[in-house]
């Protein structure tokens, strides 16, 4: 699955995919070049601080591996929107009865979000939506099917194939 997302990354922003807090099963073998930061293991923020910090690129976007069906086209929604807005950050809202907001299907300016995030976690915070409240942030409205994580056969829909 985690080619599958990668395959989608690639497709939008046409530059190669990485991991970053991947577990050993997932980077052996899918040739992928893996991030490893110094808050490994701390959770979703210190991963998108560890790969702010680690980017020369203005802005990085973010899907977690299990997220199969979040299309190029669900990502090239989410850089046209922090292109067109001018914004820090672009964050993929799902259309759910209760919509939830997906930090980590996103995409991210560098600057000011890394200093700002980087502030947030030395003072303690460690929760994307708690470390956010200073930057400007946008959302993409997905499809729910779209954002829905699959972490076994029996999750995929009738277990069919991605």
């Amino acid at each position: 699955m985690a080619l599958v997302v990668a395959n989608n990354l690639q497709s939008a922003f046409g530059s190669a995919a990485q991991l970053i807090g991947a577990d050993t099963s997932t980077v052996s073998g899918i040739g992928l070049e893996t991030i490893r930061g110094p808050r490994e293991g701390n959770g979703p923020l210190a991963a998108i601080i560890d790969a702010l910090e680690s980017t020369e690129s203005s802005h990085i976007a973010f899907a977690p591996n299990d997220t199969p069906f979040f299309s190029s086209d669900n990502f090239f929604a989410l850089r046209t929107e922090i292109e067109q807005s001018g914004l820090d950050a672009v964050v993929a809202v799902d259309n759910s009865a209760t919509p939830r907001t997906h930090w980590l299907l996103s995409v991210w300016r560098k600057e000011p979000c890394l200093s700002i995030l980087r502030k947030e976690y030395d003072r303690g915070v460690r929760s994307v939506h708690g470390a956010v409240s200073n930057l400007q942030i946008s959302t993409v409205e997905c499809d729910a099917a779209c954002v829905r994580n699959i972490n076994t056969v029996s999750d995929l829909p009738n277990q069919g194939t991605i």
